[in-house]
């Protein structure tokens, strides 16, 4: 009898698994049926056909566009940028509190060298145009804990942030690494650039880097160096600094969407499009990598075009004119992206004044860029190299 119920209950628990599992089968099938269709609308993007009848958008010129052909000797100028300065140190500080993973990979070609980039001597190669190095050699070895305060000092107190970077000859292996407290170092080499976009050195900071940090170390620590004379490096960091007065150019356009856009569906549309987060405000076009002539990296093109959320009615697109090589067709590419943005934010492109112009004008403008890239190259500044990215990214 009791074999009997038993097997009755176990008839009864196999029938209802099976019901129960026909069940969730047909409930996973229809939900699967229920869902949207996924949005393919910014699978691609059109190119623009640039024709003199078409209406385009008037540049907030950082170039001047001109009225008539321009004149061989004019020189490009530079409006003041559309942040301000609290923006932008806002912007700075939302950067530095990203999660790891959506920061900006580093372009410092100290900490991830190529082969290529190796001197005879084993130090990295640098670029004289920008940078200064200068080479402390120890009589006898020092301890890290006698050279790391000497460099804590020059990053710290001294050089503008993201100047100075500092490499220490450890004697036993005979390679550069970054100088730390436990090790012994025969050699320190300080790769000072003298200036970018960011921030420059000057007259005072160079002599506080010469007299506190490397005259002392030659008394301190028993060591020799050569350093060029600290009033040249004055004149170079000027003549720098001058070039990124003239040669730190955007055009930018501002797009006014019909309807608002919040700055949730901006950051959406912009990493839809394939844009990069700086902060939840500012967005960027990552470019190609830079290589040698043998097709060798040589670093990361990055910034080449920019959007940027001002409110709700305001959205601005430029283009860093120097960081992308004319060869690239630069007015094409930056338009290509402004028309993008318009659609999605079905968004009127507007100049300065508020109004549009015609393929005529972006001719204009066309031969105003071409004449700001040969001022480049003859300052030896090539347009999209690593050494504009350096100087003016």
């Amino acid at each position: 009898m009791i074999s009997t119920v038993g097997m009755v209950v176990t008839i009864v628990i196999i029938i209802a698994a099976a019901i129960g599992g026909v069940w969730y089968w047909t409930k996973i099938k229809e939900d699967k049926s229920s869902e949207p269709p996924k949005d393919n609308r910014h699978a691609e993007i059109q190119e623009p056909i640039l024709r003199n009848d078409d209406a385009l958008p008037k540049p907030i010129s950082h170039i001047k566009i001109p009225s008539e052909e321009p004149k061989e000797e004019d020189a490009p100028a530079a409006e003041p940028p559309l942040e301000t300065a609290e923006e932008e140190k806002k912007e700075e500080s939302e950067v530095s509190a990203l999660p790891a993973e959506q920061s900006e990979p580093s372009d410092n070609y100290l900490e991830q060298p190529q082969p290529e980039e190796l001197s005879e001597s084993g130090l990295f190669k640098h670029d004289p145009f920008l940078m200064e190095l200068v080479r402390i050699n120890f009589r006898k070895p020092v301890t890290g804990s006698q050279l790391t305060p000497f460099v804590r000092s020059a990053l710290d107190e001294i050089a503008p942030h993201g100047l100075l970077r500092v490499l220490a000859l450890e004697s036993n292996s005979q390679r550069w690494f970054k100088p730390d407290a436990i090790g012994m170092f025969e050699a320190v080499a300080f790769y000072v650039q003298l200036a970018s976009s960011h921030a420059s050195f000057n007259d005072v900071s160079l002599n506080q880097l010469n007299g506190q940090i490397f005259q002392r170390m030659e008394m301190h620590l028993d060591g020799s160096c050569e350093i060029q004379d600290v009033q040249e490096l004055v004149n170079r960091t000027q003549y720098l600094n001058a070039l990124i007065k003239q040669f730190g150019v955007q055009i930018t356009l501002l797009l006014r969407p019909i309807e608002k856009v919040s700055i949730d569906t901006f950051e959406r549309e912009a990493t839809l499009l394939g844009f990069k987060r700086r902060s939840s405000k500012h967005y960027e076009k990552i470019g190609e990598l830079v290589t040698d002539k043998e097709g060798r990296r040589l670093g990361n093109r990055k910034g080449t075009i920019e959007i940027r959320w001002i409110d709700d009615s305001n959205v601005t697109i430029s283009l860093n004119v120097p960081l992308i090589a004319p060869e690239k067709d630069p007015l094409r590419l930056f338009m290509t992206a402004v028309n993008a943005f318009a659609a999605v934010f079905d968004a009127e492109i507007v100049g300065s004044n508020g109004k549009v112009i015609d393929g005529a004008m972006i001719s204009l403008l066309k031969q105003e860029l071409d004449r700001f890239y040969k001022e480049m190259r003859a300052k030896d500044v090539e347009p999209g190299s690593l050494r504009a990215h350096r100087l003016l990214d």
